[in-house]
């Protein structure tokens, strides 16, 4: 078959293209917070390595993920459930519709999407190392009954940044959990009342808080009181129902 001159020029530049991106994602060093509405999606990535960190409540997770992770890239290689409520793991299934995911750790019993060979409980705390990089995963509690409460946290530690994810924890929890090094972290519990406390940051001074939320919730998050404390603590802001996604260079 005799190929014409147009779509060879074509093939070529889409190849040209392909080659471009797949350099710019070798260099890319990242953390995404996702606006998936009310609920959590955190996109951590390095280079070829992805790590999902909650999931959204559904298929809205696919767009933010999909304007990061290279068209030709079909695998995520660590997917994290904090816990098993729709708003953090409800866009577990469209992620297994369009990606190969290697690994998920999270709480037991294991979702049923989920291969018992990919599926890694969280029982003990685990250590992730990613290049220059460490994923900490571990229960907030050992003890509560409250999925909230024993909801599994993530420490995201790079050369420059520490990044602690919260889930739906509380404030008490938060401040015995906190890292004294995080400069960046999730308010708990999408800015509830309870997730946040005057003395649940005595220990650290994060440079940034983000609040994954969804616009006009019924719920009321963020609270007042959560956005007052922030406040009164000088600790810069960030909204995904007003702001939208937040994409951090890690570099």
């Amino acid at each position: 078959m005799k190929l014409s001159g147009r779509f060879i020029i074509l093939l070529c530049g889409a190849a040209i293209v392909t080659i471009i991106l797949f350099i710019q994602s070798s260099f890319s060093f990242k953390i995404v917070f996702c606006n998936v509405g009310q609920g959590a999606a955190t996109l951590f990535q390095m280079g070829s390595y992805q790590a999902l960190i909650d999931t959204g409540p559904d298929q809205r997770v696919l767009a933010c993920i999909g304007r990061h992770i290279p068209f030709f890239d079909h695998t995520i290689e660590t997917v994290i459930i904090s816990h098993d409520q729709k708003d953090h793991a409800g866009g577990l299934a469209s992620i297994y519709g369009k990606y190969i995911v290697n690994h998920v750790y999270g709480p037991l019993p294991r979702p049923k999407i989920v291969k018992e060979n990919q599926y890694i409980p969280i029982i003990d705390p685990v250590v992730l190392s990613v290049g220059t990089s460490t994923i900490a995963i571990k229960k907030a509690s050992q003890s509560s009954a409250s999925l909230n409460d024993s909801a599994n946290v993530v420490t995201l530690s790079t050369p420059h940044q520490t990044i602690f994810l919260t889930s739906d924890i509380n404030g008490i929890e938060l401040k015995s959990l906190l890292p004294k090094a995080t400069t960046i972290f999730e308010v708990p519990h999408h800015g509830s009342k309870y997730g946040l406390y005057p003395d649940s940051l005595d220990l650290a001074e994060p440079a940034l808080a983000v609040i994954s939320v969804g616009i006009k919730n019924g719920y009321g998050h963020p609270s007042k009181q959560a956005l007052d404390i922030l406040k009164a603590k000088k600790i810069r802001t960030w909204r995904t129902d007003e702001q939208g996604e937040l994409v951090i260079d890690l570099k």
